[in-house]
């Protein structure tokens, strides 16, 4: 059975600060509905998916080293 990485651990923590902070706003109007709530939480995965498109990035980039 194949052990989750680290870094795949790391990058889920990073969507999932990135989904609290993108539900919070949203919970924050007025007038908010489930749709809202669940596009946020698309929405978070924008900032940990351009991490790992990137290959400079030393964390989560297609070029990074895996962490042992």
């Amino acid at each position: 059975m194949k052990r989750i990485q680290p870094q795949h651990i790391e990058m889920l923590k990073s969507y999932l600060r990135s989904a609290l902070a993108a539900v919070v706003a949203v919970m924050a109007t007025v007038d908010f509905t489930f749709q809202d709530v669940l596009k946020a939480f698309v929405a978070a995965l924008i900032p940990p998916v351009l991490r790992w498109i990137n290959p400079k990035d030393p964390a989560f980039g297609r070029g990074a080293q895996p962490v042992e």
